[in-house]
């Protein structure tokens, strides 16, 4: 046994002397030198990556990461932009520490010296320059709020407690002729705003006071035609938010506009079913009896001519339409399958439209 290990190990020692020996060692060599360069060379590529894209730029964007964006992309869009060197890389550096869902939406300030970590940093903690707030239209006061505090701008409480016009009459004179213990509801106009945060939640407030007053009274028109109509102010919006909410194609708020109106003239309750809807604090389909009884101001198929106020923040097409209604003789609507409406001039047509939708159900 001993003699033939000891001819292994001649036999051994003569093959790696060999030539081919030799190349197999050099080889052997390089096949732990490669992978190890290899992987050198991917690590200092990565943080390569995560370096500014052009640190000699110190220009500043603002860039957008909107709700429910993915950090795919983000990085997409920022690479696009020449903020960053990889949107891969990015994505990478994301999911490896965990953060790719925490990103807050917003407005960032962001430069191209900026490294990727530094503004993965910016997103996580929601360091914005602006807030983006779309208000649609239609809301109520307390949805309104909703929307603030579901953009960590402010507490639904604190929106509403702050949201009374006393405290920007004095900039706003026409809020002095609301009626004692009326709403800013209705005059908080819907629109696209970009807000600071962590600012006082009367800044947001007073900035969409002054949109209405911008739309409303810098346009001499509108007073003019109020004037005609025989209404004042607060009745355009308070007639305008039923339109809002009663119509569901622009075309058709002129034509609901004025059957309101005809309503008006003729001393009819309105019988807005919107109306019950913001006593109700909720959207129903079909009304019952019994909500059409309910107790209150506000319910117009028990109380005659327009409610205490406005039900929630007109756009500007229904205000329009208040200001502007159509010429016809209607004192009727009823809703149809699609969304639009049946106008009818009498009650006997009127029924006859109801039985045919009924059918149609």
């Amino acid at each position: 046994m001993g003699f033939y290990l000891q001819d292994i190990k001649v036999y051994w020692q003569k093959l790696r002397d060999s030539q081919w020996g030799q190349k197999v060692r050099r080889w052997r060599l390089l096949f732990v030198a490669i992978p190890l360069l290899l992987s050198l060379s991917a690590v200092w590529w990565y943080f390569w990556m995560l370096s500014p894209a052009n640190p000699k730029k110190q220009d500043t964007v603002s860039f957008e990461i909107t709700r429910g964006m993915t950090a795919k992309a983000i990085g997409k869009s920022l690479k696009k932009q020449g903020l960053i060197k990889s949107s891969l890389v990015f994505l990478i550096y994301t999911k490896i520490n965990q953060l790719d869902t925490k990103f807050k939406s917003g407005y960032y300030n962001l430069s191209y010296a900026m490294s990727l970590p530094k503004m993965v940093d910016k997103f996580v903690k929601g360091e914005v320059m602006l807030k983006k707030v779309t208000i649609p239209e239609g809301l109520t006061l307390g949805k309104i709020a909703e929307v603030f505090e579901s953009n960590g701008l402010a507490t639904k409480e604190e929106f509403l407690r702050l949201a009374i016009p006393s405290l920007f009459e004095e900039k706003y004179p026409f809020l002095k002729t609301l009626p004692e213990g009326a709403t800013l509801e209705g005059f908080l106009f819907p629109d696209t705003y970009y807000f600071p945060k962590d600012s006082p939640v009367t800044l947001y407030i007073d900035a969409m006071i002054k949109r209405f007053y911008d739309v409303y009274y810098r346009n001499g028109e509108f007073l003019e035609k109020e004037k005609k109509l025989g209404l004042n102010t607060y009745q355009v919006i308070t007639l305008a938010s039923i339109v809002e909410r009663e119509a569901k194609l622009s075309s058709e708020k002129p034509l609901i506009a004025a059957v309101f109106l005809n309503r008006l003239k003729k001393g009819m309750p309105l019988q807005s079913c919107a109306t019950v809807e913001y006593v109700l604090k909720e959207h129903k389909k079909v009304l019952t009896l019994e909500d059409l009884k309910i107790e209150s101001p506000y319910n117009t198929y028990i109380n005659s001519g327009l409610p205490p106020g406005p039900i929630s923040s007109p756009g500007l097409e229904s205000i329009k339409a208040v200001l502007n209604p159509a010429s016809v003789d209607y004192l009727y609507f009823v809703a149809n399958m699609n969304g639009s409406h049946t106008f009818s001039k009498t009650y006997e047509e009127h029924l006859k439209a109801k039985k045919g939708n009924e059918q149609k159900r």
